[in-house]
């Protein structure tokens, strides 16, 4: 598990003891992630000289979050007490009276924060977030690492729906992202000054399926489900053997998903029950809402001219952030074009238009054949090919296929302004 852990000093002993506990939580936990946890950031967010956190460090351990929170009250134990009594600032609130506070931040598991509340220890943190003498160090911590790393990365797509993905099943070192993936997914899947792609896909260890995988937006959001990353995790993990046949068991935000992996052109996925939840009117157009592990809202067209790059991003952004859909939604405009065929074009939330979208195509064959306007099976026809969907009783059945573009490593060098950013 990897652990983020806050050191501070509130009597004013600064930096020789927090060296000195870092050192002991070292020596505690195990292995260290490489020597990012002896950075430190000048201290900041002062209340008084009597109040403050200068770093955050990085570790890799075993063992579970309350056996770190009992080492973290050893050391803190260890490193003393002072006999006077509590601080008090402003006549009214006290603070601790240990030389040294260790705070567990955050914890992750195979990737996965790990949620805690009992009387004892919370994670994350519940402060953490709105403490800027937290957050920066935190963020420089992360900077550091990433701008001393090469990352290992494999750029994939499936009909042109591009994402950077991160194998962490064999290099843990892309999880050190995760805190701050709002920055660096704009930065990475910048076409221009980066490696470009509509998203990043970490693959993940998990203790029930073969693999679990999280999907990022360009914007850093974070997608419940993608059906072209699935086709493209599964035709990875059969070749690179991270499964012992051609099949594999994938968890996801929106639920576990069955894949099969005939040859590069042939993988299905399985993608579960489409859920309709009704039609919305808005300016003038009927959308159909679909969930199929995230929400999808599909409006059809008359003819295929009227499917044109400017009613999408027109249209698009519009609809992805309407009041009646408070988390947002995807979006897909579609034509039909026989009983077993229609063309579509989809405005994905959190990247825009993209050359294809798996569960907008899922969603979209199912609202064609709930609506009587085609029969199972469906070709959808997007930007960059053709997916097919059947219906398998209530589950449906995406087939199309996946492509490994390359492989590399990813040098970040830039480092945000943690205090502009928050203004």
């Amino acid at each position: 598990m990897l652990y983020y852990i806050g050191f501070g000093s509130n009597l004013g002993e600064r930096e020789h003891l927090i060296r000195r506990a870092i050192r002991m939580m070292t020596e505690q936990l195990g292995k260290l992630l490489g020597e990012a946890s002896f950075f430190y950031s000048e201290p900041v967010g002062f209340v008084s000289e009597h109040e403050f956190c200068n770093t955050v460090a990085l570790y890799d351990s075993q063992l579970l979050p309350m056996q770190v929170l009992a080492k973290a009250q050893e050391v803190e134990q260890l490193l003393g007490r002072p006999k006077h009594k509590p601080v008090v600032l402003h006549g009214s609130r006290e603070y601790t009276d240990r030389l040294i506070d260790i705070d567990l931040l955050m914890a992750y598991d195979n990737g996965m924060e790990v949620h805690i509340d009992t009387p004892t220890l919370t994670l994350p943190h519940p402060q953490m977030a709105v403490r800027e003498f937290v957050q920066r160090p935190l963020q420089e911590l992360i900077c550091r690492i990433v701008n001393q790393a090469d990352i290992p990365f494999i750029k994939m797509h499936g009909l042109g729906n591009d994402y950077i993905y991160f194998d962490c099943t064999r290099d843990t070192q892309a999880l050190v992202l995760l805190p701050a993936v709002m920055t660096y997914a704009p930065l990475l899947c910048d076409r221009h000054r980066s490696i470009g792609g509509d998203g990043l896909v970490f693959i993940l260890p998990d203790r029930e399926a073969d693999l679990r995988m999280r999907i990022f937006n360009a914007d850093g959001s974070e997608a419940e489900m993608c059906g072209n990353a699935a086709r493209c995790v599964g035709y990875y993990a059969v070749r690179r053997h991270l499964v012992a046949d051609k099949h594999l068991r994938l968890a996801t935000k929106g639920g576990e998903r069955l894949i099969e992996v005939q040859d590069q052109e042939h993988i299905s996925v399985r993608m579960g029950s489409p859920v309709y939840s009704g039609a919305q009117e808005i300016g003038g157009r009927t959308y159909h809402c679909v969930d199929v592990g995230n929400p999808h809202a599909v409006t059809f067209l008359q003819d295929n001219e009227a499917l044109t790059r400017e009613l999408v991003h027109t249209v698009g952004p519009q609809i992805e952030t309407a009041p009646v859909f408070p988390n947002r939604t995807n979006v897909e405009f579609c034509v039909v074009l026989d009983r077993h065929h229609a063309a579509m074009r989809v405005w994905e939330r959190g990247s825009g238009e993209t050359q294809a979208c798996g569960t907008g195509a899922t969603a979209t064959a199912f609202a064609c054949i709930r609506q009587g306007l085609c029969d199972s099976p469906v070709t959808i026809t997007l930007l960059g090919g053709n997916l097919t969907i059947t219906l398998d009783g209530n589950d449906a059945i995406m087939t199309g296929s996946a492509t490994i573009a390359y492989t590399g490593l990813a040098h970040i060098t830039y480092c945000p302004d943690i205090h502009n950013n928050r203004k």
